[in-house]
């Protein structure tokens, strides 16, 4: 191998390795080759995205946007994949090969986009989490026999708790409009035979009365 074949060797794995540990603060937007990934939106309360922050779903899969942009004014092209993501114990991040994650979704593709050209994308998430994951998705640039990776990290976290879906609301409450009316019907009938039982008491009382007054002789 040559000297100057071996220099170039050597840059391409220096480049690699450089990309592939990405610091843990503070984000920004990656990208290579003049291409890079935003979030969407990528302003948030007046702050810009620098990564995707993603609930998992409870079931099924959910569609997450973000935009790649060609910062130059010349065409670009670059690899497009999604890939599993650890953070080391220094803070940092390592970032796997391409289609390593479980739980994010895109398919490996080569992109090219005109000069200044924004086009929107989207990835998948799915599946169920313990605690907060991470993934990311790379941009993959190749110059000659150089490779660099840029990524954007992908903040994995579990589904919300489950909540009672509005079927099972309309149900308590249908099951709590018949209880209620089954009580004032009950309340209805209960106020009934109190009447009826107080109206036999007076008839009966009338009769007593109308038995006992003085009565009167023929002779009379």
């Amino acid at each position: 191998m040559t000297t100057t074949a071996s220099r170039l060797v050597r840059a391409a794995v220096v480049a690699v390795l450089l990309l592939l540990a990405v610091p843990a603060a503070p984000a920004s937007a990656a990208g290579t080759g003049g291409i890079e990934v935003t979030p969407v939106p990528g302003v948030v309360d007046g702050e810009q995205v620098t990564a995707f922050h993603v609930r998992l779903p409870r079931s099924g899969a959910r569609e997450v946007d973000f935009a790649l942009r060609n910062l130059t004014a010349d065409p670009r092209s670059a690899r497009l994949y999604a890939a599993e993501a650890h953070r080391t114990a220094d803070g940092a991040f390592t970032v796997g090969a391409a289609g390593s994650s479980p739980y994010v979704v895109l398919p490996d593709e080569q992109v090219r986009l005109p000069g200044r050209a924004l086009e929107r994308r989207t990835f998948t998430v799915r599946g169920s989490v313990t605690g907060t994951t991470y993934a990311a998705v790379v941009l993959e640039g190749r110059k000659g026999s150089v490779v660099t990776r840029a990524a954007t990290l992908v903040y994995l976290e579990p589904a919300p708790a489950a909540s009672p879906s509005s079927s099972h609301r309309a149900l308590l409450l249908g099951v709590v409009g018949v209880v209620v009316l089954g009580l004032i019907g009950l309340v209805l009938v209960l106020l009934r035979r109190r009447r009826r039982a107080e109206e036999e008491d007076l008839t009966e009382q009338a009769r007593h009365l109308a038995g006992d007054g003085p009565v009167r002789s023929e002779r009379d």
